[in-house]
């Protein structure tokens, strides 16, 4: 869920003209394998990520932080009806 999430924000920011983000996750796994610091082992995931990464390389500036889950519950909430919302769309 949270490499869709992160994949369906990062498309809906270049839609509308961004080239400068900060990225904020409460998944410090996915945050740590953005950024290099932890591989990708899982087959599936690596294929998500290549997209993320291939998104990440259409922006000008990126920054991806990690931020506590309890301050991130709005977030959280909004990213997942992004997502049912999204799959419900042919």
């Amino acid at each position: 869920a949270e490499y869709k999430a992160l994949i369906l924000g990062l498309k809906g920011a270049r839609a509308l003209g961004f080239d400068q983000l900060d990225v904020y996750l409460d998944s410090e796994l996915l945050v740590n394998q953005i950024n290099g610091s932890y591989k990708v082992k899982n087959e599936n995931l690596k294929v998500l990520m290549q997209e993320v990464r291939s998104l990440l390389s259409s922006f000008k500036s990126v920054q991806v932080k990690h931020v506590l889950r309890c301050h991130n519950r709005q977030a959280d909430k909004m990213a997942n009806l992004a997502i049912d919302m999204n799959q419900k769309i042919p």
